[in-house]
């Protein structure tokens, strides 16, 4: 019995061994509070790939990317029905499509660790944290997951993101995986590390302390600073609004020039908001009906509070057309005193790639994509939104999961500047996805030292302190009215983060370290040193 059970397990440990990995990456992204999970998920992968091909180290990654994406991002299919009205069957092969696509991360991550073991002749797990960092912070994927944003409830381990981005998360949680995968290996006698091993898990171990060391810190201080800190009554409203690929008719009761989040910001408004956020929704029709803007100019003068909305913004005609997704500002005479025109657009829901050199292109995905699609044009200018001394810095949705474009915009504030984001979560149904967005803003908020509020349209919108607690969070699926006392930079303290100010430096410089160290590592290896005696 055991000469035929030994094939079969030979072949399911590596199975098994990649498919945990996956899991455990995939399941503090759906509940923050699994967290510990993300340090030590990579152990599995890296023992059973141990002693390997290449091309079991693609495949095995693969496996564990595919089962990181199925687990971490089953809202695709529901996604794909919402957006263009698909059965299951196509909806499934849409998400399939994107599954494999994204699982291509994990697996490009271990056939390249593969190749620089060849490279050297060692097993390289110290470079293991460096390819961490670098595929999960650039490899071009549509929604963007990093590791580190799966953090957001360890907040000592994410304090070290005002120097480094999350970018230095994800090395740590690479340098904690190999860590633990060199004992594990050792204990197993498959280790085949160096005279420098004990030296390299020295200063890992080393590294892992003083980040924690740091995180222990900050957040202390930051903590104690932000209590002395003037706030900003922020009334925040939730409308749950019904995703539509179409234009949606408005609600009974409502109107175009009333709906349903006005009536909600006069209820703020007489509470004592001082600036009302709705979120981003599929149309208010601020630029096409033609009695939109002076209906909102009535009613935001009437309460006299300003209020930042969303719309789809359209400008010229015929050649000269464009069309934007764009954050309206409204001050408290309620005339149009600023507009953010979002800069990253999301790949085939708002734009398309290479649709500028060819065309033809557009009318395929409008054919394909129906309603949804639209090519819209990137905004460049970033600007911010004054309410009294305070500069309300926009972004739209997704832009939040791009670490470097929020930090540019925070550092253009010119003081005082407090974090916007509108969203439409809408679009994924009742699934885990407005956690793990709401997840990912917290990132943002810790790397640019600001405080952060996250307009959801249906929940939850949260209000996030400079290091990264919560201060308020809505139900999800709810119709709801808030109003938070946002703390924001007091006037005359300007402070900019080593991150808002240099974003990509710790990418770059760890990366290219990364390359020194393996080339040195490589010429050592052809040519070792003599022995002087």
């Amino acid at each position: 019995m055991t000469i035929f059970l030994r094939p079969l397990l030979d072949h399911l440990w590596p199975v098994a061994g990649a498919l945990t990995t996956g899991i455990m990456l995939a399941l503090p992204y759906n509940y923050a509070g699994l967290y510990p999970l993300t340090w030590l998920a990579f152990v599995p992968l890296l023992v059973v790939v141990n002693g390997r091909s290449a091309a079991a180290h693609y495949w095995l990654g693969l496996l564990a990317g595919l089962s990181m994406y199925l687990v971490a991002t089953p809202w695709m299919v529901e996604f794909l029905q919402r957006l263009k009205d698909y059965p299951l069957a196509p909806a499934l092969a849409g998400a399939l499509v994107f599954w494999l696509l994204t699982a291509q991360l994990p697996a490009f991550m271990m056939l390249v660790w593969r190749w620089s073991q060849r490279f050297t002749g060692q097993d390289n797990l110290w470079l293991f944290p460096v390819l961490v960092m670098m595929f999960y912070g650039g490899f071009p994927v549509l929604f963007p997951l990093q590791l580190g944003e799966s953090q957001s409830a360890f907040l000592v381990a994410i304090q070290g993101a005002d120097l480094t981005g999350v970018y230095g998360v994800d090395l740590m949680i690479g340098v904690s995986n190999a860590l633990v995968a060199a004992v594990v290996l050792r204990a197993m006698g498959r280790s085949t590390a160096r005279r420098a091993g004990p030296a390299l898990g020295a200063a890992g171990m080393l590294a892992l302390l003083a980040w924690l060391g740091y995180g222990v810190w900050a957040l202390d201080r930051w903590d104690r600073q932000v209590a002395h800190w003037p706030t900003l009554a922020v009334g925040l409203v939730q409308p749950n609004e019904s995703p539509s690929a179409s234009v949606p008719a408005p609600e009974p009761g409502y109107s175009r020039a009333w709906p349903p989040e006005m009536a909600l910001s006069h209820q703020l408004a007489d509470t004592g908001a001082e600036v009302i956020i709705w979120p981003e929704t599929r149309y208010k029709g601020y630029f096409e009906v033609d009695h939109v803007p002076r209906a909102f100019r009535r009613s935001v003068a009437r309460q006299g509070v300003p209020l930042i909305f969303h719309d789809a913004e359209q400008q010229g005609s015929g050649q000269g057309f464009r069309e934007y997704n764009s954050s309206l500002f409204l001050d408290a005479d309620g005339e149009l005193a600023g507009r953010y025109r979002k800069h990253r657009l999301v790949a085939f829901g708002e734009t398309l790639p290479l649709s500028r050199e060819f065309p033809w292109l557009v009318s395929w995905a409008s054919d394909y994509l129906g309603d949804f699609f639209a090519n819209l044009t990137p905004g460049s200018d970033r600007v911010t939104f004054p309410v009294g001394g305070v500069h309300l810095v926009p972004a739209i949705c997704y832009e939040s999961a791009f670490a470097g474009h929020v930090a540019r915009s925070v550092a253009a504030a010119p003081e005082s500047p407090l974090l916007v984001v509108l969203s439409n979560n809408g679009w994924f149904g009742d699934s885990r996805q407005p956690w793990q967005h709401a997840g990912a803003t917290v990132l943002r908020a810790v790397e640019s030292r600001v405080s952060l509020v996250h307009a959801v349209n249906n929940g939850p919108s949260t209000a996030v302190a400079p290091s990264g607690r919560i201060l308020a969070s809505t139900p999800f699926g709810e119709r709801i009215g808030l109003i938070i006392d946002v703390p924001y930079t007091p006037a005359g303290q300007v402070f900019r983060s080593w991150f808002t100010r240099w974003p990509e430096w710790f990418a770059v410089m760890a990366g290219l370290a990364g390359l020194i160290v393996l080339v040195l590592v490589r010429l050592s290896r052809r040519h070792p040193a003599r022995d002087p005696g």
